[in-house]
């Protein structure tokens, strides 16, 4: 008997400990984010708890999407973002960081017209969506950084710090996105590079700099985000010739790209020697690093999760932190965000009604899966040798 209360004083104990294991204190060099759903932060008090216990960076997963912020053209709808906002503010003054810009999918169907309608009279096809693109990125940058917004920092600087600019502009060979979006919605083309050219890109770092700047927002950061760094060389040579010449760009003698998002939808047969080429390549660039998307999926693997997956999946949370942290120096580190919170919210979790998949840090009752604590210690640990 006595044996066995002190066994349990000992795993309460070790409980106890646990739930002080807090991801965004885990590294004062590692600030740690979620992609957060802006409706289950009104609805669900749990989701919004953990989101302020857990986190201090915080991206909207969907909410500042152009088919959200410009559903018709001209009219802005920002009051989607308002619970995000609130939440930064009221939790700590966390950083938002922006997601995104331009992209090629996420669309309201009137920017989708552009490609074929009547254009006004004496305006090209390019004119009109260099237009369109202009119009947009001024006027959601303005918006983040007014000087009369209540959502700043201790300093009087916006809560919100940066901001995909473009997002997913190469496909898996290291080409430009070009055909039509209809003919393969995951591996489909940009609109924007059809109608602009490449030259789209460039544009739109230099209209997020130029208004960031007139509106003495100096800090904040533009990045460029993808996904395929991990297994495709073509795509993660076309990503740094890209950013190379963009750091070449300037406004008011700054460059017009600050970093490189690095999106890590990996999966547990990812190698972790081409996770960690992936960040030595993008590092090199001098630019920031912000590994923007993680989460490691199963493969789709079913229930019930095999022990040996589940096994495979901690150990490579954990290497994804330390890698992070031994390659990318603490002065090109913009962070690593979970995309997601707990599998509950994923969008990798279900097919239908079924659920395939568990690639987050959270269960579907939004607490803690042995992952989490792997994690936790990637970012915490001194890093061992062989890494």
């Amino acid at each position: 008997m006595k044996a066995s209360l002190i066994l349990l004083a000992l795993a309460g104990s070790i409980y106890l400990g646990d739930t002080e294991k807090i991801l965004q204190t885990a590294n004062k060099n590692v600030t740690t984010g979620a992609a957060v759903n802006v409706k289950l932060l009104t609805e669900n008090e749990l989701y919004r708890k953990l989101v302020e216990k857990e986190y201090n960076s915080l991206t909207p997963e969907n909410a500042m999407k152009m088919a959200s912020l410009q559903p018709r053209e001209g009219s802005f709808e920002f009051s989607n973002t308002t619970a995000l906002e609130d939440l930064a503010l009221n939790a700590g003054k966390k950083r938002i960081h922006g997601h995104t810009l331009i992209w090629y999918r996420s669309l309201p169907q009137w920017v989708k017209n552009w490609e074929t309608q009547a254009l006004p009279s004496g305006m090209t096809r390019a004119q009109k969506m260099d237009s369109v693109m202009s119009i947009h990125i001024r006027t959601v940058i303005s918006h983040y950084d007014n000087p009369s917004s209540i959502y700043k920092d201790d300093l009087g600087k916006p809560l919100l710090k940066s901001w995909d600019v473009v997002n997913e502009a190469f496909d898996d060979n290291g080409n430009y996105r070009a055909l039509p979006e209809a003919s393969n919605q995951e591996n489909g083309g940009s609109i924007w590079y059809r109608t602009i050219g490449k030259s789209y890109i460039k544009k739109a770092f230099t209209y997020a700099r130029t208004t960031a700047e007139k509106n003495g927002d100096t800090g904040l950061k533009l990045f460029y985000n993808d996904y395929g760094h991990d297994y495709s060389v073509k795509k993660l040579d076309s990503i740094y010739k890209m950013a190379m010449a963009l750091k070449q760009v300037k406004v008011n003698g700054k460059p017009i790209i600050d970093g490189i998002g690095m999106q890590f939808h990996i999966n547990i047969n990812t190698s972790v020697e081409n996770i960690k080429n992936a960040l030595i390549k993008m590092k090199s660039t001098g630019l920031l690093i912000h590994i923007s998307e993680l989460d490691i999926s199963l493969n789709k693997a079913g229930l019930p999760f095999p022990t040996e997956i589940l096994a495979i999946q901690k150990q490579k949370y954990k290497d994804v932190a330390l890698l992070y942290r031994k390659y990318v120096p603490a002065n090109q580190r913009w962070g690593i965000t979970l995309w997601n919170v707990g599998d509950q919210d994923s969008w990798l979790t279900y097919k239908g009604s079924d659920q395939v998949d568990a690639a987050c840090l959270f269960d579907l009752n939004y607490q803690r899966k042995p992952a989490f604590f792997n994690f936790y210690d990637g970012l915490k640990l001194d890093i061992p040798a062989g890494y």
